[in-house]
């Protein structure tokens, strides 16, 4: 498996696409059912805080890849241009509660939100 590129509108309903794809990508990548379960739970947690800030986000893009034996995920939102002046709102939560099922687990942000999340963990953990 070289790379996966999904896109999807913000919506909430579009979060369970990514569930989809992870389960896909993870078998590729020879992941256990319990790790893509812990990865499907992650995935959606980052999906909700990206798509739930101040700054209107018109979409979303996950990217998964294995690369050096890990299994590497990006999600990303991209945000309208035009916006007024937000007030972030705390992802400490977010990033705690995605913490305990990856590895590895980065958040991107400026003055009005986080906008990436990456995650990474071992690939072939069957």
């Amino acid at each position: 498996m070289n790379e996966m590129r999904v896109t999807v509108p913000a919506g909430r309903e579009w979060g369970l696409v990514f569930k989809t794809a992870i389960g896909a990508a993870g078998s590729l990548a020879g992941l256990s059912l319990d790790v893509i379960d812990d990865l499907r739970t992650a995935v959606d947690e980052a999906f909700e805080l990206l798509s739930n800030q101040e700054r209107l986000v018109e979409q979303v893009t996950l990217i998964t890849s294995v690369d050096d034996g890990m299994f590497n995920l990006s999600i990303s939102a991209h945000r309208a241009e035009h916006h007024t002046k937000c007030k972030p709102r705390n992802p400490e939560v977010a990033q705690l509660i995605i913490g305990t099922l990856v590895t590895d687990v980065k958040l991107e942000g400026d003055g009005c939100g986080i906008f990436s999340v990456t995650m990474a963990l071992p690939a072939g953990t069957r």
